[in-house]
């Protein structure tokens, strides 16, 4: 199990030729397939393990706003937010730290005809007519590894490949950050026992016209941040 706090199959084809040679008499020559396959199930146990934690338990409170405060025409941004990230382990880990949307399909594109532009943003939950609330996004800055600064890279699996990850850069639903391994001309992550990172939370509200007039309407962002093992 991955610690966390707060988620194609081809057919494969076989194919038999037959030749088949006329001159008076048939010959048929077939090729035979195997009629089994096997399935490996593989990986590793390893015997230390990291823990994650988020400074006041993970909460981002924007308190209550009122829909007479929002712009005539546009979106509401609200206050940058920022929470610790601080990840414990037993021993010196390859380990990155992935975020994960659990509101899934409620953030608002950025361009209205592309629901895919909204990769980059996680979702708020809708209103009770079921329009979409806004979006947040998240970057990750400060980031140490063992006490000491490091360059953060990303990636979207464990296996690579890994890219430059700034402090300007978006940190994405799906995608894995880490610190990098400063002595290597690669891209490679550093193993760690102490990983910590500001998370930076910047939150958007619809336009006040797709709000509720007559009641509150909570917003209702969930995201998991999980380690995983490189």
């Amino acid at each position: 199990n991955r610690p966390n706090v707060s988620i194609d199959m081809h057919p494969s084809r076989v194919m038999i030729a037959g030749a088949f040679l006329l001159a008076g008499v048939s010959a048929v020559s077939t090729v035979m397939a195997a009629s089994n396959v096997d399935l490996s199930v593989v990986g590793k146990i390893i015997p230390s393990a990291c823990t994650p934690t988020l400074s006041n338990g993970g909460i981002v409170d924007h308190g209550k706003i009122a829909l007479q405060d929002f712009p005539a025409y546009g979106y509401k941004a609200l206050p940058q937010a920022t929470v610790q990230l601080e990840v414990t382990c037993n021993a010196p880990m390859l380990m990155a730290v992935k975020a994960i949307d659990n509101r899934v399909g409620t953030a608002i594109p950025a361009y209205p005809t592309d629901p895919s532009s909204s990769l980059s943003r996680f979702g708020l939950g809708l209103t009770s007519d079921d329009k979409m609330i806004g979006w947040y996004e998240l970057k990750l800055v400060n980031a140490t590894a063992d006490g000491a600064p490091g360059a953060l890279i990303e990636a979207v699996n464990v296996t690579g490949p890994w890219f430059d990850a700034n402090a300007n850069t978006i940190w994405q639903p799906g995608w894995m950050r880490t610190v990098r391994d400063s002595s290597s001309a690669e891209m490679t992550p550093l193993p760690v026992m102490a990983f910590t990172a500001d998370v930076v939370v910047l939150t958007t509200l619809t336009e006040r016209r797709n709000l509720p007039v007559t009641e509150e309407t909570p917003m209702d962002g969930s995201a998991t941040v999980e380690v995983n093992y490189l």
